[in-house]
C-alpha cells in the first residue's frame, strides 16, 4: 500500500474477495456476538451488508449507492462507512490514502464510538498505512491487526465477562484478510487466521445469560430536504447505538430504540423514511439456541439441505450456503427471507441460484479443518452442484485435508437433511469418523423425499421445463411430483388435484414407516404455505406415521428457487431394524 499505487482496476475484485471471506466465517461471528448485545447476528448483518461487492460488474457509484441501502446492524453499517470511502476516493489515490479516509468515516458515523470494537482495528489499519506500507508488509500487518482484534476481549466489560473477542473486530479482520491478500496477490491465509482463534468456536452464548435486552435494532433510510438539519442532532433523543451514513439528500440510520413504531414516527419528523426495517432484540436473543454438545466429528453441510440455519446451529452443524440472484441482489441461501423471493417470484420476477466462489469453499474448508480435528462433510449430491468436486480437490492438495471426510450424498433439500439431522446426533455420542460415515451412508440408503411444486410455470422460467409444457401442464391443472436421486431428479408421479397429492404423500409414508421399524423422523417442508403445511398437511402425515418423530420446517431455498411458491415437500428417515452405530 505505497502511497503511489493506484488502486484502479483491481480494487473491487479484492473487496469481492474481502466479502467473500467474511461469508466462510459468518457463522463463527454470530456466535461470539456479544457486544453490544449478545443476538448472534454480526456475521448475517455482515453478510447482507456487503453483498453488493460480489458484483465486480457494476460501477463504484452504482456500488457506494447499494451499500448504504443493505448495510444493516451496527457492525453492517459501520463496515459499509468504511468500504464505500475505498470507493469514493480521488483518481489516482493509493490505496494506503483511502484507508486513512476510510477508518475517519468509520469513526464519524458512529454517535459514541467504543474502544475494542471494529474501530479499533480500522484505527490501527490507518496508522500503519499512514507509514507507507508496502505489499510485502501486509502479512505482518494482518499479524499486528490479529493482535489488536485478541486485546479487545479486556476493553469491554461484556467481551471480558464472556472471554471472547469483538465480534464486529474480528468480522473486520476477516474482510482485511481476504481483500488485501487479493489486492496484492498473496497466497490464501490457509489455516492460520482460524488457528488463531480456533478457541472461539466452542463459544456457547449461553455464558452471556443474564443479560436481557429489550427493544428493537432499527434500520431506516431517509430523504432529508436540502438546508435541513442534520439528522444526527436528533437521533440520540430517538435511541442508542446510533450508526448514521450520508450521500447527499439520502441518511442511512441505524440505532436500537424501546418502541420501533416511536422511533419510525420520530424519524418521519427528520425526513421521508423512504426504507424501514427492525429487528426484535428480545426475541432474537432469546430464540438464539445454545451450542450443541459436540463430540470428535463436526458435521458439515450445504445450503442446499431443507435445514433452516438456527436448526443448523442448535444440531452444531455448519451451512456451506450457494446464492440465490433475484432483484438485482445475490445473497447466501440461508441468510435470506424466503418470504421476500416467493414474493418476487409471484411478482415475476426471475430466481436463479449460483454457487459461491471457489475462493471462499477453499477458505471454508480451511477455517473448519483448522477448528475441528476431523469434519465430516456430507455434500449436496454431485449431480446437482460441483460442490463435491472442489472440495475432494482442496482435500487432495492440502495437508491438513485429511481431517476433511467429503461424502457425496447423492441427495439435495429435505432427503439430504434428515440424514444430516441423524448424523449430527450421533455424533455427539463420541463415534469416531470411520463409523460416523458409515452410519450416514446406510442412512442414505433409506432417506426417502417427495416433492410437490404447486405451478410448473416456475420450472420453465428455471429451464427444468419447456414452456409450452408448462403451459399445457398448468392449463390441465397437472403437476409432477418429483424426488431427488442420486442420477438427478427424477418425476415419480403425474397428478392433478390437491387431493391426490396429499393421497400421494401419505401412502408414501405409509409404505417407508411400514417396513422394519415403525420409528423414525418425518419432515414436512413449505415454502410460502407454511399455516397449510403445519394445519392440513401436518395431520394427515401424523395418522400415516403415528410412531414417527414429525416436525416442519422450510424447503431449500436452492430447490424453492426452481420449484416456485405453493411447492411443498415430505422427506423421511424410517429407523433401521438395528439402529446405531
Amino acid at each position: 500500500m505505497t502511497a503511489d499505487v493506484s488502486v484502479a482496476g483491481d480494487l473491487r475484485r479484492a473487496l469481492a474477495d474481502g466479502c467473500a471471506a467474511v461469508g466462510a466465517w459468518a457463522e463463527v461471528l454470530d456466535r461470539i456476538n456479544v457486544f453490544p448485545v449478545p443476538d448472534g447476528d454480526t456475521g448475517r448483518n455482515l453478510v447482507l451488508s456487503l453483498a453488493p461487492l460480489r458484483d465486480v460488474g457494476a460501477s463504484d457509484h452504482a456500488i457506494a449507492e447499494r451499500l448504504l441501502l443493505s448495510a444493516r446492524g451496527n457492525s453492517g453499517n459501520i463496515a459499509c462507512a468504511f468500504v464505500r470511502a475505498l470507493l469514493d476516493g480521488v483518481a489516482g489515490a493509493s490505496l494506503a490514502a483511502r484507508c486513512v479516509v476510510g477508518a475517519a468515516s468509520a469513526r464519524k458515523a458512529v454517535a459514541v464510538p467504543q474502544p475494542g470494537t471494529m474501530l479499533t482495528v480500522l484505527d490501527a489499519l490507518a496508522e500503519a498505512a499512514r507509514a507507507g506500507l508496502a505489499a510485502k508488509d501486509v502479512p505482518s500487518l494482518l499479524g499486528r491487526l490479529s493482535t489488536v482484534v485478541r486485546e479487545t476481549t479486556g476493553q469491554l466489560e461484556s467481551l471480558r465477562k464472556a472471554a471472547v473477542v469483538d465480534s464486529g473486530a474480528l468480522g473486520m479482520l476477516v474482510f482485511l484478510d481476504g481483500a488485501l491478500r487479493g489486492y496484492h496477490g498473496l497466497p490464501e491465509p490457509g489455516e492460520s487466521l482460524a488457528a488463531t482463534f480456533r478457541s472461539l468456536v466452542r463459544f456457547d452464548r449461553s455464558r452471556a445469560a443474564g443479560h436481557e435486552e429489550h427493544g428493537f435494532c432499527v434500520d431506516a433510510v431517509l430523504r432529508v430536504p436540502a438546508g435541513g438539519r442534520p439528522p444526527d442532532e436528533q437521533l440520540a433523543r430517538i435511541g442508542s447505538e446510533v450508526v448514521a451514513l450520508r450521500e447527499g439528500p439520502l441518511w442511512k440510520i441505524h440505532l436500537h430504540a424501546g418502541d420501533a413504531q416511536a422511533a419510525r414516527a420520530a424519524l418521519g419528523e427528520v425526513g421521508e423514511v423512504l426504507a424501514w426495517s427492525w429487528d426484535d432484540l428480545h426475541e432474537q436473543m432469546s430464540t438464539s439456541p445454545p451450542v450443541a454438545a459436540e463430540g470428535e466429528v463436526h458435521i458439515v453441510t450445504d445450503g442446499a439441505a431443507s435445514l433452516a440455519r438456527s436448526a443448523a446451529e442448535a444440531l452444531g452443524v455448519s451451512l456451506l450456503d450457494s446464492l440465490v440472484n433475484f432483484g438485482g441482489r445475490s445473497l447466501p441461501e440461508t441468510r435470506l427471507d424466503p418470504d421476500d423471493v416467493y414474493r418476487a417470484m409471484r411478482r415475476g420476477v426471475r430466481v436463479s441460484t449460483a454457487q459461491a466462489s471457489t475462493h471462499e469453499r477453499h477458505m471454508c474448508y480451511g477455517r473448519l479443518v483448522a477448528q475441528w480435528q476431523h469434519v465430516l462433510y456430507l455434500c449436496v449430491g454431485s449431480v446437482y452442484t460441483g460442490n463435491h468436486a472442489v472440495a475432494t480437490a482442496w482435500r487432495a492438495s492440502h495437508k491438513s485435508g485429511e481431517r476433511l471426510i467429503v461424502l457425496d450424498s447423492g441427495a439435495a433439500s429435505g432427503r439430504l437433511a434428515v440424514v444430516v439431522r441423524a448424523t449430527a446426533i450421533a455424533a455427539r455420542s463420541g463415534v469416531d469418523i470411520g463409523d460416523l460415515t458409515a452410519f450416514a451412508t446406510a442412512a442414505l440408503s433409506r432417506a426417502e423425499e417427495y416433492i410437490f411444486p404447486d405451478r410448473l410455470e416456475y420450472l420453465a422460467r428455471g429451464g427444468r421445463l419447456s414452456k409450452a409444457g408448462a403451459w399445457f401442464g398448468d392449463a390441465l391443472g397437472l403437476a409432477p411430483v418429483v424426488s431427488p436421486f442420486p442420477d438427478g431428479a427424477r418425476k415419480v408421479a403425474l397428478l392433478r388435484k390437491p387431493e391426490d397429492r396429499l393421497t400421494f404423500a401419505c401412502q408414501q409414508v405409509k409404505r417407508a414407516f411400514a417396513t422394519g421399524s415403525r420409528r423414525g423422523y418425518l419432515l414436512a417442508e413449505y415454502t410460502d404455505n407454511r399455516a397449510w403445511v403445519e394445519g392440513v398437511l401436518l395431520p394427515r402425515l401424523r395418522a400415516a406415521a403415528p410412531e414417527a418423530e414429525l416436525a416442519a420446517g422450510p424447503l431449500s431455498l436452492t430447490t424453492g428457487a426452481h420449484t416456485g411458491p405453493g411447492a411443498w415437500a415430505v422427506a423421511m428417515l424410517p429407523d433401521s431394524p438395528a439402529q446405531g452405530v
